[in-house]
């Protein structure tokens, strides 16, 4: 019976393995679906994942994306081993997971119709917040012009309607030195 459960735990999640230039060992999987598995325990569902891992520099990338219900988590952490670099990375994911638990249940928490009268020191601050609002018209632009837009511009990401598509894409820097474009979707390619 509890090897019937286990094996139904991890088969919610969908783990693609990819490497660029590394050979990896047979249990390095088994070894990433077991620790990603204890992270995602709090979820209820299938989720969808992808582990890249490359060498970049004499080190190792590992890079790790879980799409979980409607939530993208990500962590991309080096090492001198591979399994270095996997720790770091599920760290990462590990504490992106915790947070998001936390502002569910601080949100469920500080819900008005739990706390009858409210004294100052009840009041909760917010953990995140708005610091300024910018309004400007976008003009539709093809994703070469949005490139040099937001290189002219020094900015990490740039906010723009594709003319091909004509949807609103953000185009953003990644840590690995090439661009990224999100486009919205049902899925990630």
């Amino acid at each position: 019976m509890a090897a019937e459960k286990e094996l139904s735990e991890s088969s919610r999640l969908n783990l693609r393995v990819i490497s660029r230039d590394v050979t990896l060992a047979p249990q390095f999987r088994e070894l990433a679906m077991k620790k990603l598995h204890a992270v995602t325990r709090l979820f209820h569902g299938p989720i969808e994942g992808e582990l890249e891992v490359r060498k970049e520099r004499g080190r190792y990338v590992v890079e790790i994306s879980l799409k979980v219900s409607r939530y993208l988590l990500r962590g991309q952490e080096r090492g001198k081993t591979i399994q270095i670099a996997l720790e770091r990375a599920v760290d990462k994911v590990d504490r992106q997971v915790r947070r998001h638990k936390e502002r569910i249940i601080d949100r469920h928490r500080s819900r008005p119709n739990r706390v009858t009268e409210s004294s100052p020191s009840e009041v909760q601050e917010p953990s995140l917040r708005v610091g300024r609002v910018k309004k400007y018209g976008m003009k539709p632009m093809s994703l070469e012009e949005a490139i040099i837009t937001m290189d002219l511009l020094g900015h990490d990401f740039f906010v723009f309607v594709n003319s091909e598509t004509k949807q609103v894409n953000v185009l953003y820097k990644r840590a690995s030195g090439d661009l990224g474009l999100l486009e919205p979707g049902d899925d990630e390619e």
